[in-house]
Order: structure tokens, then C-alpha cells, then sequence
């Protein structure tokens, strides 16, 4: 194929280090603004909340779009452009068919603002140093709420009140989220994302050390929500991560040694026999867990009586039709993003979303297999590695939404267009 992957010609204005300095510093804060999840509402207007995310992403926009008129940068042509396309126009769709249109249309500006995060994310990363600062700063955030995590779970200081006391193991941290799963979420997103850069990455003994210490915290603050699914997700990720990271074989098996360590460690620190036996030994009568089972069965009945979806943001208000008189009737979530897509939003919607993962996927190997720079190569791993833990988390929590998915999925189509540039380098330098 011909030309420049990225659509970049040549006598476009190059981008200045202060310029990149801003834009990591503005990706770095729109992360942060995103975490503050609920403490950050600034006011409400019907069902529209209005955050403090949604402030700074309008502002990373336009300065997206600054760098596109100005022609310092062009517009990324990547593998996920169409999927995400389509994905949004199902979603267009399915506010057509919803019964209540007001949920439908505040859930769509959610949806359309993360397939923006991707393209903003692909826009403002400019070279695989820059992607690392991202990650640090993202780091320092999830060390903090580790820390804050920590207090909560030990009674000692919580920014909301009253905190969540689960019954036979004590308090699931949430720090400033509404529920602990997708702080879990958070948290592991962040150390997934880290972990191959300190792994493979050059950098300092001490910056080293620093992110090491980090990781550690935001490992204990994950292990204070008490979230099956997120330490499911991390498992899978870091088993990820030590399969595909450039490293000796010596450095792998002291990584792995490492991870598995900081695993228990966290895990013994908080996670006690009566967690366990709930949530593993016991898990088949654990009422959470079949509570999960009826709530898909449901989903796929609705599905089946609404083939194109019931509308975004609808599953809660069509449910109480589908619910199995066993299920609890406080809970109106499927708990599972796969089901809850394609039950609002129908098949097409589904196929869609799971286009959008599969180009991700696919675009994100190709760049850790052909990235001859170690940093962009650890980029391009821990990007794959935290968007596949939020995808197994994904099968327990509805995450179609969340912003840490679409802000891992934007670091990977970026590390595909540097991989890209690299390989035209490459391949200029040589002819």
C-alpha cells in the first residue's frame, strides 16, 4: 500500500516539544478528571450530568483539532477509524428505537465522546517517549488512589460517606467511584499499562524504583475493592504481558516471580479466608454470582423479543418484564457489557463492538511484534494487555463505556501509527 499511514505530507508543521509537553500533561489530567468518577459532577440537567471530565475532554478536543487545521499533525487513518464508525452509528440507531429517549441520547454523547478519546489519545501521542511520560503521570494518579484506597480500607479516611461495608470481609474500597468494580478497573488498567514499561523500557535506576513503588500501591489499592472480575482481568493482563515482552529469559522469570509476588502480597494484606471462600471456593452459591446467571438469561430474552436493541440506556426500564422472579429486583444491570450492548443496541450493535476490539487487537499485536524501539514496544504491550483485562472483566461488569477501555484502545492505535512511521522510516533509510 502507498503513502504514509498517518496521511502526514511532507512541509506539515512539525509539532514542538511544548506542544507535546501539553498534550501528554492534558492526556495525564483528562485520566485523572475521569477517575474522580462521581466526586466530579459539576451540576445536573435532567438525566445529563455534567463532570469535569467532560470539561477537559471539550478542551483536548479542540486542541486536537487545533493541531489538525494547523496541519502539525493529520488526521491518523487507522484500522479501527471504520469499526468505530459504524459502532457509533448502531448507537445512532438504537436512540431511534428507545422507548425513553432522554437515557438514550445522554448515553450516546458518553458513547461518542469515547470513540473521540480514542481519536484524540491517536491525534496527540507524537512519539513513544512522550506515550511513557503519559503513562508515569497516569501512574502517579493510581499510586495516589491506591493510598487513598488503603486509608478507606482501613477506616481511617474516606472522601465518601458512608463507605461500603460488605458483609464478611469488611469494606470494599471506591475512593471517589460510585461502585468499587470500576475503580478496580481503573487501577488495573493503569498497572497493566506500566508494568511492561518498566519491564523492557530504558529509563533511570531511580524513575525505575519510583514506578516499581507505584505499581505496588495501586496493586494493594486494587486489592482493597474486593472486585472478582478486577483481579481476574489483572491476572489474565500480566499473563500477557510476560508472554509478549522483549526480555532474557532470566528477566522474565525474576518479572514473573516479581508479579507473582506483589500479587500475594496484596492479596494477603486484605483478602482473608471469608473473601475466598465466598468468591472462589463457594462461588456457585455465592448470591451475587447467580444472581449474574438470571440477569443474562433475561438479557438474552429481551434480546430476542428486540433483535435491533431496546435503545441505550433502556436495559434498566425494559428489564422488570424479563427478571426471573428468583433474581434480586434491586438489581437492574446485566453485569456483563457483551450482553448489555446486544441487548440494547441489538446484534448489530454487538458486531460492531466487537469489531472495534478485534481491529484494536489486531493493529496493537502487529505494532508489539514490529516495534523496533523497546519503549513504543512496551507501549504497544501494555495497551493490549490492560484493554484484554478490561475486556475478561468486561464478562462481569458492564465496561462499554468506561473510559480507561477507550483510553487503552486510543494508546494502542497510537502506538500502531508510531509503529507504522517507524517501519517508513525504516524502509526510506534503506532504499
Amino acid at each position: 500500500m502507498g503513502g504514509s499511514p498517518t496521511g502526514i505530507k511532507p512541509g506539515d508543521i512539525p509539532v514542538s516539544e511544548a506542544v507535546r509537553r501539553w498534550a501528554a500533561f492534558g492526556l495525564i489530567a483528562l485520566v485523572a478528571a475521569a477517575a474522580l468518577d462521581i466526586t466530579g459532577r459539576i451540576a445536573e440537567v435532567g438525566a445529563a450530568r455534567f463532570t469535569v471530565y467532560q470539561l477537559l475532554a471539550l478542551a483536548m478536543t479542540l486542541f486536537s483539532l487545533w493541531l489538525l487545521a494547523s496541519r502539525r499533525v493529520a488526521f491518523p487513518r487507522t484500522p479501527v477509524n471504520l469499526p468505530l464508525l459504524v459502532f457509533l452509528g448502531t448507537a445512532v440507531v438504537s436512540v431511534v428505537l428507545a422507548a425513553e429517549k432522554a437515557p438514550a441520547v445522554v448515553q450516546l454523547a458518553s458513547l461518542a465522546s469515547s470513540v473521540v478519546l480514542v481519536l484524540v489519545v491517536a491525534v496527540l501521542l507524537r512519539d513513544a517517549s512522550q506515550g511513557a511520560r503519559v503513562i508515569g503521570g497516569v501512574l502517579a494518579v493510581a499510586a495516589v488512589f491506591g493510598v487513598l484506597a488503603l486509608l478507606e480500607w482501613g477506616d481511617v479516611f474516606a472522601v465518601q460517606h458512608p463507605v461500603f461495608y460488605t458483609p464478611g470481609y469488611g469494606i470494599r474500597a471506591r475512593v471517589t467511584f460510585l461502585d468499587p468494580n470500576i475503580m478496580a478497573s481503573f487501577l488495573m488498567t493503569v498497572v497493566l499499562l506500566a508494568v511492561p514499561l518498566l519491564a523492557s523500557s530504558p529509563m533511570s535506576r531511580w524513575l525505575r524504583a519510583l514506578g516499581v513503588a507505584g505499581v505496588a500501591v495501586a496493586l494493594v489499592g486494587l486489592a482493597t475493592t474486593y472486585s472478582r472480575g478486577g483481579l481476574g482481568g489483572l491476572v489474565i493482563g500480566l499473563a500477557c504481558i510476560a508472554l509478549l515482552v522483549r526480555m532474557s529469559g532470566r528477566r522474565r522469570l525474576a518479572l514473573i516471580a516479581v508479579l507473582v509476588l506483589a500479587l500475594l502480597l496484596a492479596g494477603s494484606l486484605v483478602l482473608g479466608a471469608g473473601w475466598v471462600s465466598e468468591n472462589v471456593v463457594d462461588v456457585g452459591d455465592d448470591g451475587s454470582a447467580v444472581n449474574r446467571v438470571y440477569m443474562v438469561q433475561g438479557a438474552l430474552k429481551m434480546w430476542t423479543d428486540h433483535p435491533f436493541g431496546v435503545g441505550l440506556d433502556n436495559y434498566q426500564l425494559v428489564y422488570p418484564e424479563y427478571r426471573d422472579p428468583r433474581a434480586d429486583a434491586g438489581i437492574v444491570e446485566s453485569h456483563t457489557a457483551y450482553v448489555t450492548v446486544l441487548a440494547e443496541m441489538g446484534f448489530l450493535g454487538l458486531i460492531a463492538f466487537l469489531w472495534v476490539l478485534g481491529g484494536f487487537f489486531g493493529a496493537t499485536g502487529s505494532a508489539a511484534r514490529r516495534a523496533r524501539d523497546a519503549t513504543l514496544h512496551a507501549l504497544a504491550v501494555g495497551a493490549f494487555a490492560a484493554a484484554l483485562g478490561l475486556c475478561a472483566q468486561a464478562f462481569t461488569y458492564s465496561l462499554e463505556a468506561s473510559k480507561f477501555l477507550w483510553f487503552a484502545i486510543g494508546i494502542g492505535v497510537a502506538a500502531w501509527r508510531m509503529s507504522a512511521e517507524e517501519a517508513a522510516e525504516g524502509e526510506s533509510t534503506t532504499t
